[in-house]
């Protein structure tokens, strides 16, 4: 079976961000890397490695986390003209319209500290079967887990490579399917 560390992207080739950079700085970084090919691997990443000034990896700000940082706080609906009842889920069109690209630029510059999940929550050694990470992430509904070697961030697994390990699994041992036959014909 393979381990963590066989299917993991190592640090040097994630994305990272200085955790003192603004959450604007961020979201730039990680669509650049949307944008590159990598090699082996799916492309771009939907997170970024954070960083401290001794280059340290210290956190982990995914795609959720970014658009999180961009989510308004609780709006008292008594403090809205003619709103008389309290909602939750759906407030009335006059909160949203326009909101969005204004909330935008305001949120973009909170800094990545604020708002990254740190690495020391929730990490896989880098030695462990993939089932492992299997089973944190589905734990803690996450899609990007960063992987240590004695006490050092040396990579991050992302679910797109246990997915493409899952999908190899299933097409080497195809033929030991039963009623592969069936199901490779569409039927």
């Amino acid at each position: 079976e393979k381990k963590v560390r066989d299917v993991m992207i190592p640090t040097e080739e994630y994305t990272t961000v200085l955790d003192q950079a603004t959450v604007g700085e961020a979201i730039e970084a990680l669509a650049g890397s949307l944008l590159k090919e990598k090699t082996g691997k799916s492309t771009g990443h939907r997170s970024v490695l954070v960083i401290d000034a001794q280059q340290r990896p210290v956190g982990l700000l995914t795609f959720r986390g970014l658009i999180r940082a961009l989510e308004p706080r609780l709006i008292d609906p008594e403090k809205i003209p003619g709103q008389t009842l309290p909602w939750v889920e759906d407030p009335p069109s006059i909160v949203w319209n326009g909101f969005f690209t204004q909330l935008v630029h305001k949120e973009a510059g909170k800094k990545v500290r604020d708002v990254m999940r740190p690495i020391k929550l929730i990490t896989v050694e880098a030695d462990a079967p993939l089932m492992k990470a299997v089973h944190l992430m589905i734990r803690h509904e996450i899609s990007s887990l960063p992987v240590v070697d004695q006490d050092t961030v040396v990579g991050i697994v992302r679910i797109n490579e246990i997915f493409l390990e899952v999908a190899s699994t299933v097409a080497a041992g195809k033929g030991d399917l039963p009623g592969h036959d069936i199901v490779a014909q569409g039927n």
